[in-house]
This record gives C-alpha cells, sequence and structure tokens, in this order.
C-alpha cells in the first residue's frame, strides 16, 4: 500500500458508511483476528486498528445491526431466491449487493425495529450480533465481489415484501415468546399419557393465558371482574360465564393448532370454572375503584386537574381505573345559548344559575367532595325536570339510579346503586323528605360506609356514600329531622324556582338540547366544577349567598315547625288545660302566619305527645272538660301563651 493509493476500507466506507463497525478477519476465513464483541465502535478509529482493515491482509467483515447503525444484510444461497426477493422489492434493485461463493448478500440501511437474526430455508437475515464480509478471500478460495457498488437502501424493516410462501420466522415470535414465559411462570398448559393423548388441562396456565390476553382484574370487596375496554377508556363489568366461553375457545383454538386433538375434550364445566376460580387469585386487587382521582372521563378523553390548578385534556389510561363517563364529547368551543337563555337564567336567579352551574360540574366529577344534596323545588312546568333530566344525560344514564326513600330500610336497595355516582328523586311529594329511612340520604352522601346486601348473594358489599343526589319537587320539602337540623344544615343545597313557568312549553326540550347543544352544556358544567375547585380550596364547600343560606334554614324551620311552635306558644301554667284540637288549630295558624305547611295531622298527633312531655313534663290525659263533657284529649299544666308573648325560638 503506497501513499495516497485508495485502499480497500476506503472503497468499503466510502460505500457503507463512516459509521459502520468493521472487522478484520483472518484472510480465506470467516474468522475475527481481534476481539470486538466488547470493543465500542469508536475503538475502531484508532491509527493501527485501520491501518489493519486497510493493509490488504485481513478480510473486512462487518458487525452489523445497532453497532452499525442499522446496518443489516439478508444472505441468499440461491440466486432464484434472490431474483425472487427482488421481484417483490424492486426498489432495493439498487441497494449494495455483493456475493461470495454463491447466489448473493442484499445490504440494507434498516430504520427503526428490526427482528433477531434468524435462518430460514429460502434466506438468512443478519442483523444484531452478526458478521458479514464483504470484502477479501472466501473459504472456497474466490474473492468476494460488489453486483451492485451503489449504497445501502435506507428501509423501515415492515416495507420489505416477502414471496408467498416463505416461512417468515419473526411473525408470530413475540406471541411464542410470550407462550414460553407462560410456562415457565405457571407451568404447561395440559398433560399428555404414554400415548399423547391428552388426559389433563393445568388450570392455572389457561388462567394466566387469559389475563395476558385481556386486561383485567377481580374485585374480591364487589366480587366481580372487571375488564378494560381501551376504545372507550371504561373497567367493565364482565360476568364468569363470557369469562368461560372465551378460555373454551382459546382451548379448542389451540388444540387445532397443535393438532392436539384430544384437548378439545377436557373443555367442561367443572375445568373451566377452576380456571376461572385460578384467575380470580391472579388478577385480584382490592380497592381498584375506591380512590377518586382529579379528573373527568368524557367520551373523547379524559380532562384532569391537577393540584395546582393545571387543567389538561388527554387520552385514556386503564390506570384511572374509571368505571363512569359522560357519553357527550369535549369541545372547548362548543356554547349552549338555548339552555341558558331559555332553560336556566328565566327560571331562577343568577346567583342560583351560578350554584346549578357549580352543582352540575360536581355530578359530572361523580364524587361527592362536599357532601351536599341539591333540592331543586318551586313552579311547576317551570324546567326543574328537564334540567335533571339533561344533568342525568350528561352524567350518563348507567350512571345514575332513582332515589327512593321509602325503600332505603330495606334489605336490598343500597346495593342497587353499585357503580352509580348520581342518585334522582324526580318530581317527589311534599313528605318524600320525611319518610323513615330518609335519614340514610346523610350517609349516602356523607362518605361513610355502607354494607350492601344483594339478593341471593352471600355476604355484603362494602362501598362509602360519596353519591350525589337531586330531588326535584312542585312543594317545599319538609325533612324528617330527629333532632339532627345541625346534620341536615351541612348537607342540604336548596335551589327554588320561583319565577312563572314559561308560557309556551317545548316538547321533549331536554333531548333537542342535548342533541344540539350536549358539548356546549358539558363544558358549561366543566366550567362549574373549575368554579367549585377554588372554592374548594378556599372553603372546602359551595360558597354560598346570604339567600340561599336563609332557604336552608327556612327549609330546616318548616320542618321542624311543630317543635317550634311547641317552644313558642306553649306554656306551663298550673291551673289550665288544653286540648288537642285546640292545639292543632293553634298550630295551623302558627304556620299560616310564617308561610310554612303544616305537617298532616297524623303526623302532629304522633309526634306532640313526645315534644310536651319533653318541655313540660306532662302526659296525655283523655279527660279534658269542654263544653260539659269530660273526655276530650289534651294536657292538663299546659296552655297558650297569650298572642303578645310568642317568639320564635330558631332551631339548631
Amino acid at each position: 500500500m503506497t501513499n495516497g493509493e485508495t485502499t480497500a476500507l476506503d472503497r468499503v466506507a466510502g460505500l457503507l458508511g463512516a459509521d459502520v463497525f468493521f472487522v478484520p478477519c483472518i484472510s480465506g476465513t470467516k474468522i475475527p483476528a481481534v476481539t470486538y464483541t466488547q470493543r465500542p465502535c469508536e475503538a475502531t478509529l484508532t491509527p493501527a486498528y485501520r491501518h489493519a482493515l486497510a493493509s490488504g491482509e485481513f478480510n473486512i467483515a462487518v458487525y452489523l445491526g445497532q453497532m452499525s447503525g442499522g446496518l443489516c444484510a439478508l444472505d441468499f444461497d440461491r440466486d432464484e431466491d434472490l431474483a425472487a426477493f427482488l421481484a417483490v422489492n424492486p426498489a432495493l434493485a439498487t441497494t449494495t449487493r455483493s456475493r461470495g461463493s454463491r447466489g448473493g448478500m442484499v445490504w440494507l440501511r434498516v430504520t427503526g425495529e428490526f427482528p433477531a437474526s434468524c435462518t430460514t430455508k429460502h434466506f438468512e437475515w443478519r442483523a444484531n450480533g452478526r458478521l458479514s464480509t464483504i470484502f477479501g478471500r472466501h473459504p472456497k478460495g474466490m474473492d468476494y465481489t460488489l453486483l451492485v457498488e451503489a449504497a445501502p437502501v435506507a428501509v423501515a424493516f415492515a416495507e420489505l415484501q416477502w414471496p408467498d410462501g416463505w416461512d417468515l420466522p419473526w411473525v408470530g415470535a413475540a406471541g411464542r415468546d410470550a407462550a414460553e414465559a407462560l410456562a415457565r411462570e405457571y407451568g404447561q398448559p395440559f398433560y399428555t399419557n404414554k400415548d399423547g393423548k391428552v388426559n389433563g388441562i393445568n388450570e392455572r396456565y389457561w388462567a394466566a393465558l387469559y389475563a395476558r390476553e385481556n386486561r383485567v382484574l377481580f374485585d374480591p370487596d364487589e366480587r366481580n371482574f372487571y375488564r378494560y375496554a381501551a376504545e372507550s377508556g371504561l373497567w367493565e363489568t364482565i360476568t364468569p360465564e363470557s369469562i368461560r366461553e372465551v378460555i373454551s375457545g382459546r382451548i379448542l383454538e389451540i388444540s387445532r393448532t397443535s393438532q392436539q386433538f384430544t384437548l378439545e375434550i377436557q373443555i367442561t364445566q367443572t375445568r373451566l370454572n377452576a380456571v376461572v376460580s385460578a384467575l380470580k387469585g391472579i388478577v385480584e386487587k382490592r380497592g381498584a375503584f375506591k380512590v377518586k382521582q382529579r379528573f373527568i372521563h368524557v367520551a373523547n378523553g379524559v380532562i384532569r386537574f391537577a393540584d395546582d390548578g393545571d387543567i389538561q385534556f388527554g387520552g385514556f389510561s386503564p390506570e384511572d381505573y374509571s368505571r363512569n363517563r359522560s357519553p357527550f364529547d369535549f369541545q372547548p368551543d362548543a356554547d349552549c345559548p338555548r339552555f341558558l337563555n331559555e332553560l336556566i337564567l328565566p327560571a331562577v336567579e343568577p346567583d342560583d344559575a351560578d350554584l346549578l352551574q357549580r352543582w352540575a360540574g360536581l355530578a359530572l366529577f361523580g364524587y361527592n367532595l362536599p357532601q351536599r344534596f341539591l333540592i331543586v323545588d318551586g313552579t311547576p312546568n317551570g324546567g326543574k325536570g328537564t334540567l335533571v333530566r339533561i344533568i342525568q344525560a350528561l352524567v350518563g344514564a348507567a350512571n345514575t339510579y332513582q332515589l327512593r326513600t321509602e325503600c332505603l330500610q330495606e334489605r336490598f336497595e343500597t346495593y342497587r346503586y353499585r357503580g352509580k355516582t348520581l342518585l334522582i328523586g324526580p318530581d317527589v311529594r311534599g313528605d318524600f323528605l320525611m319518610e323513615r329511612g330518609a335519614s340514610m340520604l346523610k350517609v349516602l352522601v356523607g362518605g361513610d360506609p355502607i354494607s350492601a346486601e344483594g339478593k341471593g348473594l352471600n355476604g355484603d358489599f362494602q362501598m362509602f356514600g360519596t353519591f350525589n343526589i337531586v330531588v326535584t319537587c312542585n312543594s317545599r320539602l319538609r325533612l324528617r329531622l330527629e333532632g339532627d337540623a345541625g346534620a341536615w344544615r351541612r348537607r342540604l343545597l336548596v335551589v327554588r324556582y320561583e319565577k312563572p313557568a314559561p308560557a309556551k312549553r317545548v316538547l321533549d326540550f331536554d333531548h333537542v338540547l342535548l342533541r344540539d347543544e350536549g358539548s356546549g352544556i358539558l363544558r358549561w358544567a366543566l366550567a362549574g366544577f373549575v368554579k367549585l375547585q377554588t372554592e374548594f380550596a378556599d372553603t372546602g364547600d359551595f360558597a354560598l349567598t346570604d339567600a340561599q343560606r336563609g332557604r336552608v334554614d327556612s327549609l330546616l324551620a318548616e320542618s321542624d315547625s311543630l317543635r317550634l311552635f311547641v317552644q313558642a306558644s306553649l306554656e306551663r301554667h298550673e291551673h289550665e288545660n288544653i286540648t288537642s284540637a285546640e292545639i292543632s288549630q293553634a298550630y295551623a295558624e302558627f304556620c299560616a302566619d310564617k308561610g310554612w305547611n303544616a305537617l298532616p295531622s297524623a303526623v302532629v298527633e304522633r309526634t306532640l305527645p313526645d315534644l310536651i312531655l319533653e318541655f313540660f313534663h306532662v302526659t296525655k290525659s283523655h279527660s279534658i272538660e269542654r263544653d260539659g263533657k269530660k273526655s276530650n284529649r289534651g294536657w292538663r299544666r299546659v296552655r297558650l301563651k297569650a298572642p303578645s308573648t310568642f317568639q320564635l325560638v330558631e332551631g339548631e
């Protein structure tokens, strides 16, 4: 080699690129002359190393794959295989091609990922960890030659085409590797006798295979399986029956692909039940849905609320463990002019419209952080029901359930609330909250643990009272206080529809608005939740006006009207008495003066004896004299106060 002479190394490096890892091999062999697997590519650039490569005394080979910037090679022993490959990849006719003793070597610069090296009947794929010689003397005595002296074509491996019928080892390789890993961890899928017939299956293997192919969990508290649906971002319940059917299909499929037809005989209900039982232990995740993260799940993504106030809209994630979503898309520019100008603003005061917006955002969030429930009462046909139906649709009908206070003390009622976030009492009677089960509302919104019992199921189901609740009524509701006015005060929100009903009704107005402005109404509710986030940071509760707090106080006072009447209008007097009829008349006048609805007479008759005993320590008499008759019911040593001494005593 003389100064200025172009060497074989110059020729090959100019062809393949400066980033290629060259390895000197003993001439006439494929044996490396140096150790190279632990050598960095930079070490091949030293003068001594380059001199050996350029000397002509050694063959020049390439350390393929990642070590040479993705330079890989396809080695064809037969000319007909090389021709068939180039026929389906005409663009590679101009890539680097060399030849040893026969066939040809096609050199490629592969962009992105590529499979491991492998050998087939028609070709050898050479990539990471393999050496291919491009210059020097072949072991059979001839020199390596360049058939196409051009730079390697850059191509993604997935773009390569293959002649029909060629075996491609990387197809299904990931599945085979995964199956082998599964067998190492859980054992072989089935067992055979000395005749090669299947005589048993490994239930844990098939359970683990199902778990690998389906993102699934089992909640032992709820005793339910859930499978993640990537298209919706939801964890959806799945029955053991459907799991058994899928596993049965996989066993049948594998019996045919493996030619183990006796495996089909193992598909019995007993064995499939054993597989499902094994699956419970493999995918168990207790309490997966108990913690609600700060996000709202909508049809086209997830809106996330960071502690620092940042709001991001992004994709679904199984780690959210979300079971509830709104069926409406989030559209950042959507609005709802008819919803606001025809349904909300004409019906309530601006402060109440704002409260409705914030509560709608809370309902959409699906977790009752402030532990309050909403009462919407007032003008019939004023739009209360339409609003609630719209909010129900925003939250998602599948995420709601009807609230029935008369059933709340029954064994199985709360079990029906599993997986729900919003409970609705639509157009209820005025005594709806006077039912014996009404006190459960404080539990349902107060974050308290609830043991729900399912009909026909052993044990109970644990959940927590984080439900949002809304109740609508045309009249003013009364509560069954049972001496707990303070707790009720902390739980209540009241919006009153006091404006006249619209002169013209729009039939199915909720359907019209949801069809035309659904995404806009969703955005309105989301804005309400953003406002509520600020209030939570400041006080941990809704910010209410004096009028809104006054409605709650008035509701509590009206609900406790009989107690307030006894405190304000009766007094003890050793020589006086009063009949039940006189008290009932005085109580009715007392309520009329306050603008309240009096309690039903049956409730008054049932409750009054305990109140008079509490305040005046006397029991009911059946011998009060009036108009010459001594058989009147009433109380001795109690009388009505003189009108000038009446004074309303506020409840707690």
